[in-house]
């Protein structure tokens, strides 16, 4: 079976390798890598995907929304998030899913536990944080907090969260168990803070789904005031994880495709 993951830039994607060490440890002759294609090319992804004999793809950055048009069927989370990062192609049908929420959640239940009784805060309203916030909602019997700097990006949301200006964040970050940065501040050599991260739960998990570096300044922050820190790999390994099982019915090897992940990002 061949597989690839699409986007754009995409050269510098750890989805091959991720991929691949799952198809090592599985004993599978199966095919995975990247393709670039920008957006002006995106409308000929049929003869691409065609072209390559895909089974299946993911979906990255910027065309998880625009893929859509092109998708048969959505499943549910992928409707209720309203971006694709996961396509399996059944004959000449090609069916939409998400696993981003999923993944971050599979992670994050492995780290923390059972999270019935956990009350969440999210920080951003983009495209990640809307599947995170929907697959926690199925996990937690409590509302999903979400704040963002524009209220706005709540409009087309197709299920319940419970939204707050980023204004108002350290004004109720206290209340929290679990808070998740999805925005991309942070990121590389950027000190600057969405929240202050003062005064919190004492046993607050601080999460950011970056994992390059794998210490954002958020979270470099939370760890120097004692709180307890998580990173976004597990979200990236989980969500290939659910992919693969997505296009194949298989169990991936997760151990594996952590393992060798780390060894690729440790290395260089």
């Amino acid at each position: 079976m061949k597989f690839a993951v699409i986007g754009h830039p995409i050269d510098h994607s750890l989805s091959p390798i991720m991929h691949h060490a799952n198809f090592d440890a599985l004993d599978l002759e199966y095919g995975y890598q990247a393709l670039n294609i920008p957006p002006a090319h995106f409308e000929h992804l049929r003869d691409i995907v065609s072209e390559y004999e895909l089974d299946g793809f993911n979906v990255t950055i910027p065309h998880k929304e625009r893929v859509i048009p092109y998708l048969d069927e959505l499943t549910d989370e992928a409707k209720a998030i309203g971006a694709v990062n996961t396509v399996r192609i059944d004959g000449e049908r090609w069916v939409g899913h998400n696993t981003d929420g999923l993944g971050f959640v599979k992670g994050l239940l492995e780290y923390y536990g059972d999270l019935s009784d956990a009350k969440v805060l999210i920080i951003g309203a983009g495209g990640a944080s809307k599947g995170i916030a929907y697959s926690l909602s199925h996990r937690t019997k409590h509302p999903i907090a979400v704040a963002n700097r524009t209220m706005s990006r709540f409009e087309d949301w197709q299920f319940e969260v419970t939204p707050y200006p980023l204004s108002e964040v350290d004004d109720i970050a206290h209340h929290y168990d679990i808070i998740i940065n999805t925005t991309p501040v942070g990121m590389h050599t950027s000190t600057e803070q969405v929240v202050s991260l003062q005064q919190l739960k004492p046993d607050v998990l601080v999460c950011d789904i970056i994992y390059i570096p794998a210490e954002t300044s958020f979270l470099k922050t939370a760890k120097m005031q004692g709180y307890n820190i998580y990173n976004g790999l597990d979200m990236f390994i989980y969500q290939g994880a659910e992919s693969f099982k997505y296009w194949t019915g298989l169990q991936a090897d997760v151990h594996a495709m952590r393992n060798r992940v780390k060894e690729k990002l440790y290395s260089d």
